[in-house]
């Protein structure tokens, strides 16, 4: 959105003299740029009533992933780093998903995080490594990495004289206040080496979306009439925790018709309830135990007899699927367009794809790279792993009827980018309207539902 001069200036003259208490270590960098321009901002003392989070359990204990799943341990990743970074002695990690891949620690401290709060000091010149952390686990020992407590951690970095990097978008004002000799991080190389993913963890994530898709198997045989919004998520989330998940990896959409048109629905509504002929979008994932998250959005009809406009807009976002799937594009920008091609059409009709087309998945549901979107500058590379999600929503100008259908798989590229899924949950078969597929996408969703199948 173009905000305008005349906006901004308006914007300037109302509120920069007004003031604002803020609290240093909750505030990052970019925030306190942002609101510097506009407002007279002042540091709030008082920081332990605001710095403590609802959604932290300190019980949470900290764990180290199972070796088969890691396979490289932190030394392996250290140095790998520093072969990367051969210009760089000093740097600072404050991205919890990088920390989490580079130590193969988890947590499930954070609600919908595998993560734990932490930084990580990286001194490439004499190989010294120290992880910042709330509560240092006294049954974990890692070679080459010490650790040290969170409130330690303003007092040795202001001790530091030499320069150390840091990734600007992620630092935040106590931090940056503190380090002496700053040096902004250029190029994070650390983010794409993360988003690469072994053969271990590929097969670990096969094996946690085959068992998320079950839960949602077990989850879609328990659909009868006069369940709410609210007791289908607990029903599904039920089936994800005997599955084996330690819990969702984000908080799980579900929505019923009109509800199904909102992209990111999640109030569930205990009068909203499934009626014969309904349709219902579920949108979830779960954590299992090498701390990756799942993540598929499904989206079913409960009835045998669907509106024509129903199964025109499914099957075309099935469609756009299928292209991008089958795709060899590395360019995520293009691959975007072209699912966003296929969905155009729509948007005379009151339909719109608005959001991205996918986000990679990693120890949180959306870590980047790549990021599939009209403003990605990201090429996708071999063996990361990500969504492929194109969708329609919006309210028919000519059938008067609101909804939304989204279809969501995580999916990863080999060598010759040829894509494979992680997800394999059926697709609707009555929501498909086969005179608009062509005969290799009839054969690929033929391949696609027998897939499943073969699994159970």
């Amino acid at each position: 959105m173009d905000l305008g001069e005349s906006f901004i200036d308006a914007f300037e003259n109302k509120y920069k003299k007004n003031t604002i208490m803020h609290v240093p270590s909750d505030i990052s960098l970019n925030e306190y740029w942002s609101l510097d321009k506009y407002f007279d901002l002042r540091k709030y003392t008082l920081e332990q009533k605001f710095t403590k989070n609802k959604e932290l359990d300190e019980k949470s204990k900290l764990f180290l992933v199972n070796s088969e799943i890691e396979k490289n341990d932190f030394n392996f990743k250290v140095q790998k780093l520093k072969k990367t970074n051969q210009n760089i002695d000093r740097m600072l990690v404050f991205n919890l998903n990088e920390i989490s891949y580079l130590t193969n620690l988890r947590s499930y401290q954070m609600k919908y995080s595998s993560n734990f709060r932490s930084i990580l000091y990286l001194d490439f010149s004499v190989d010294d490594y120290i992880l910042f952390l709330d509560n240092i686990p006294s049954d974990i020992k890692i070679e080459g990495l010490r650790f040290k407590k969170l409130n330690e951690f303003q007092g040795f970095i202001q001790s530091v004289n030499s320069e150390i990097y840091v990734n600007i978008n992620e630092i935040n004002l106590d931090s940056f206040l503190a380090i002496k000799k700053i040096k902004e991080l250029k190029q994070n190389n650390l983010s794409l080496i993360s988003s690469i993913k072994p053969k271990s963890v590929i097969e670990h994530l096969i094996s946690a979306s085959r068992r998320t898709d079950l839960a949602i198997y077990n989850f879609k045989k328990q659909l009868k009439e006069g369940l709410s919004e609210f007791d289908l998520v607990e029903i599904f989330e039920n089936e994800l925790l005997k599955q084996g998940a330690r819990m969702p990896s984000f908080k799980t959409i579900l929505s019923i018709n009109e509800n199904t048109a909102s992209i990111h629905y999640s109030s569930y509504d205990k009068n909203k309830l499934l009626k014969k002929e309904s349709l219902l979008l579920l949108d979830c994932g779960g954590y299992f135990e090498g701390g990756y998250a799942t993540d598929i959005t499904r989206t079913f009809y409960f009835g045998n007899n669907p509106k024509q406009i129903y199964k025109t807009i499914y099957t075309n976002v099935l469609k756009a699927f299928f292209a991008c799937y089958i795709s060899k594009e590395i360019n995520a920008k293009k691959l975007d367009l072209m699912a966003r091609e296929i969905l155009r059409p729509f948007e005379n009709d009151g339909f719109y794809f608005n959001h991205g087309l996918g986000h990679g998945i990693g120890t949180s549901v959306h870590q980047n790279p790549p990021r599939l979107s009209m403003s990605s500058s990201d090429i996708i590379k071999p063996f990361q792993t990500h969504s492929i999600e194109p969708g329609l929503y919006g309210k028919s100008k000519k059938e008067k009827v609101e909804f939304g259908v989204r279809l969501e798989n995580c999916v990863y590229s080999d060598i010759e980018y040829k894509k494979h899924t992680l997800t394999k949950f059926p697709f609707e078969e009555v929501l498909i309207d086969y005179s608009l597929l062509n005969q290799e996408e009839k054969d690929m969703l033929d391949n696609w539902q027998k897939e499943f199948l073969r699994e159970i």
